[in-house]
């Protein structure tokens, strides 16, 4: 049997993955759950879902106390502006994109400074002065046909200011171990609306936008364009799609994606690596957190590690 196979056998993530990195994901976060000694749900028998109950009430899917506090406000008042966060999901399932998102923002929105000088680093064009708020699961209005008419949001939403006043934003797709294969939503009027008076793509490839794997990166991009473009909630926007640098489903998808565009605009679209976040985040904080999740979710040498360990 191939090491990774044992390995696969030892943690609990035998699992028909739909992609090598997905299988890889799942196996680095029951590696993780076994290192800080916490138990597997025995019900889903994989070993990337924590116990529900113990995850529940210790937030151990989560980097820091500010974080689960974070999320549980977040969960009690889901139901205020409609945003869509699933439990047990997002207590015991530790591959989940959505948890990664709250523990990658959760301590920027507890320090909206730290967070400033990040994404001055990250977007120096920007001219950003400081960052005014951070947000999960935001939508401007869901179904709302003053923007995309369909129930899309962001997992991240950053409002800035800029050093002229203006007021500007980042809206953020989080994606971990997904493989975009997802059926593509029911196709709106308003998407080509939007498309059209943003100058951004070539309509003559419209058809391609309509289908997996770009959809949902484009239904995304048009909520972030409708905030300015459509419509005049802000000045400027960017719609930053992220994602781990070893999915090659989602670098695949946005290269798709970008064949899509004119050349002759600014597109306000701009993928961002997890690990290009993460290091930049390392540039301004010595705060334990930070190395905490590049060490939970992108450090895969532990596998490669693991794997000699089984043919010695």
């Amino acid at each position: 049997m191939k090491s990774i196979e044992k390995l696969k056998e030892i943690y609990k993530t035998n699992y028909n993955d739909k992609s090598e990195f997905a299988s890889k994901a799942r196996l680095l976060q029951s590696i993780w759950r076994t290192e800080k000694g916490y138990n597997y749900d025995s019900k889903k028998k994989l070993g990337n879902f924590l116990d529900e109950n113990f995850a529940k009430s210790s937030g151990a899917n989560f980097l820091t106390d500010n974080i689960f506090e974070i999320v549980k406000n977040e969960v009690k008042n889901k139901h205020i502006h409609k945003k869509v966060i699933q439990e047990p999901r997002i207590w015991n399932n530790l591959l989940s994109s959505q948890p990664l998102a709250f523990n990658l923002f959760g301590e920027l929105k507890k320090d909206l400074y730290l967070a400033s000088k990040v994404f001055q680093e990250l977007y120096p064009e920007r001219n950003i002065r400081e960052i005014s708020a951070i947000e999960f699961e935001y939508s401007p209005g869901r179904k709302n046909p003053k923007y995309t008419g369909d129930s899309s949001a962001f997992d991240v939403f950053i409002k800035y200011e800029t050093i002229d006043n203006k007021n500007g934003f980042f809206g953020i797709e989080v994606k971990y171990a997904e493989d975009l294969n997802d059926k593509p939503s029911t196709h709106k009027k308003t998407y080509e609306t939007i498309s059209e008076k943003s100058g951004i793509f070539d309509l003559s490839k419209s058809n391609e936008l309509k289908n997996k794997p770009i959809q949902q990166i484009w239904r995304d991009h048009l909520l972030a364009l409708s905030l300015f473009i459509t419509n005049s909630d802000f000045f400027i926007g960017d719609f930053i799609y992220q994602y781990p640098s070893k999915n090659e489903k989602c670098k695949d998808a946005i290269n798709k994606y970008i064949q899509t565009f004119s050349i002759s605009k600014e597109t306000h679209f701009s993928p961002l690596t997890l690990e290009n976040i993460t290091s930049t985040i390392k540039k301004h904080t010595k705060n334990k957190w930070i190395n905490d999740f590049e060490n939970r979710y992108l450090n895969f040498d532990k596998i490669d590690k693991a794997s000699r360990q089984l043919r010695i």
